[in-house]
């Protein structure tokens, strides 16, 4: 279904929607017709300077690192005529796609990709010392790359200052909401790359089996609680986890505090909103195959069997709900029965995390930013020369190209690879990251991929569609760890700033475990010291973040 994007206005984090280019401007006022009325010259207004695109010629060679690839090295992909078969990495196949049509815009630029296979960190090292083995290895850092860490390479002056293009045409229809969630100061620290909603899958099929009534999409956290109480621990249980983002969202004390930036007091964990609903999470745990296994209450082959992976119990009609792998969506829905990810059910569907008395249903985000390298530190001096601004220039205008033109959307969509032994088209889940009229046509090329077809349609999937509503009306309270100061260092260890409240769970922590009777009232009381540990790690680096925007950006 096609809709009228909102720009969804974030107060660096977080969104007050508006429809962009849809308010209503009134008529321009009439001068007085009265015989006495005396015309005034006016100045004329001197008009905004026109942004100098590249030019065609212009010569370059830009490197792509990335992850979710088969783990080669292209070079000159744009100039290269490749069968589909030839491509055995999603983001080598999405990369080629964009490259052949950037190229023919700009014939003289050599395109190359380097795409790990899986995730970013692995037993090697993590994403951090995959590029530095990169830079090892070619001797350059990627001059573009899919970035974990958006705070971290701000304070190693790593990443381009992508403001210096805001007059852009191509970059004024980007999100303003999206491009501020990436944005430290006037520092723009990186463009969109994958953006994703989550929401909690719903087996439908499951429950109308079992006989269970199925709550509507705008459900409660009461329904929600209800409704996985339903489960019968044997066959199926109720859900994965106790989905600890349902307070970090569903209050005002955690996400929505960080959202507002604040000087001194960060989040309030110990705030009456979170401890009332730390209650849920103990009554949670009883239908919960995480907590249910930790006192050894499912069978070990059952969680062999299916992978000790959330999705895998939810395709495999085992769980009611999932609140969890929202990266699966469009695997999830794949029309091929055969596929491996597929979800069983045939009546199943996405919903809003459930509202809670302080928040109404929201939805969580999922982002990776696209980063520039910051060539001006290459002399050590963060003032650019001419010839580091055009290297910057040259590879944001490629990084724009794929972020938020409608032809690379299109590429994509249209670009086949070999995914294991079948084609697969090279555009993933992600939502488009423009507003407008490129925004209905960048949802077009979503829509027409086979995985995304079944979300387009409202009888199938209304709660996906509410889940859309919500996304529009900018009901997101969430924070990215890719793009919010989210770590520190405690003696050469990275840990999450909100370690021990992210960890609540962990009998190290809070200790009892979650079916042990005083596991609720010990969380409480510790609250207020895990507070007050959360608020001065986000100021200690907050204040890294402002030395270093001083130090490689002279802001």
């Amino acid at each position: 279904m096609k809709r009228k994007i909102l720009a969804l206005m974030m107060a660096a984090l977080f969104a007050v929607a508006f429809f962009a280019g849809c308010s209503n401007q009134g008529e321009t006022p009439v001068a007085s017709e009265s015989p006495t009325a005396t015309a005034k010259p006016t100045a004329t207004p001197t008009p905004e300077p026109q942004y100098e695109q590249l030019d065609p010629n212009i010569e370059g060679d830009l490197t792509i690192m990335m992850w979710s690839g088969d783990g080669t090295y292209m070079e000159d992909i744009g100039h290269k005529d490749l069968a589909p078969e030839e491509l055995g990495g999603f983001n080598q196949a999405a990369a080629y796609a964009v490259a052949k049509e950037f190229n023919k815009l700009y014939p003289n630029v050599k395109i190359n990709i380097f795409a790990k296979t899986d995730g970013p960190d692995d037993a090697v090292g993590n994403w951090a010392q995959h590029k530095e083995n990169f830079r090892a290895e070619y001797g350059k850092y990627p001059d573009l790359f899919a970035e974990t860490d958006i705070p971290g390479m701000i304070q190693k002056g790593l990443i381009a200052d992508l403001s210096l293009f805001s007059d852009d045409p191509l970059y004024k229809t980007l999100n303003t909401g999206i491009m501020d969630l990436m944005k430290f100061g006037d520092v723009q620290a990186a463009l969109p790359q994958y953006l994703l909603p989550w929401g909690v899958y719903v087996n439908k099929s499951l429950a109308e089996d079992n006989n269970l009534d199925v709550p509507d999409p705008a459900w409660t956290i009461d329904e929600y609680t209800d409704f996985i109480a339903q489960a019968d621990m044997e066959n199926f249980y109720g859900a994965m986890d106790t989905p600890f983002s349902f307070i970090t969202t569903g209050t005002n004390s955690v996400s929505a505090s960080l959202g507002q930036f604040p000087t001194e007091d960060y989040v309030q964990l110990d705030s009456d909103e979170v401890k009332s609903l730390v209650d849920y999470i103990a009554e949670w745990a009883d239908y919960s195959v995480w907590a249910q296994n930790e006192i050894g209450n499912i069978p070990p082959e059952v969680m062999d069997a299916n992978w000790w992976w959330s999705h895998k119990f939810f395709l495999e009609n085992k769980l009611l709900t999932n609140a969890g792998d929202p990266w699966m969506m469009g695997a999830g829905a794949h029309p091929d029965a055969a596929n491996g990810n597929r979800i069983k059910a045939e009546d199943w569907d996405i919903y809003p995390r459930p509202s809670t008395e302080f928040k109404g249903n929201t939805v969580g985000i999922v982002i990776d930013p696209f980063a520039v390298y910051n060539y001006a530190m290459d002399d050590g001096n963060p003032e650019m020369t001419d010839e580091e601004f055009m290297k910057t220039k040259l590879a944001y205008t490629f990084a724009a190209f794929w972020t938020a033109d409608t032809r690379s959307w299109e590429a994509r969509a249209n670009q086949m690879f070999l995914e294991g032994e079948t084609l697969a088209p090279a555009l993933n889940d992600s939502f488009p990251f423009v507003v407008g009229e490129e925004f209905e046509k960048q949802m077009d090329a979503w829509y027409s991929i086979p995985t995304h077809q079944r979300f387009q349609d409202e009888n199938l999937m209304p709660g996906f569609q509410y889940v859309l509503e919500l996304w529009e009306d900018g009901q997101l309270w969430d924070v990215s760890d890719k793009i919010y100061p989210w770590y520190y260092s405690e003696e050469g260890e990275r840990r999450m700033i909100l370690q021990e409240y992210l960890n609540m769970w962990n009998v190290d922590y809070a200790g009892a475990i979650r079916t042990e009777a005083n596991w609720a009232d010990n969380v409480k009381a510790r609250l207020p010291e895990w507070d007050n540990l959360a608020d001065q790690r986000f100021a200690d680096s907050f204040e890294a973040i402002n030395e270093a925007l001083a130090e490689f950006y002279g802001k």
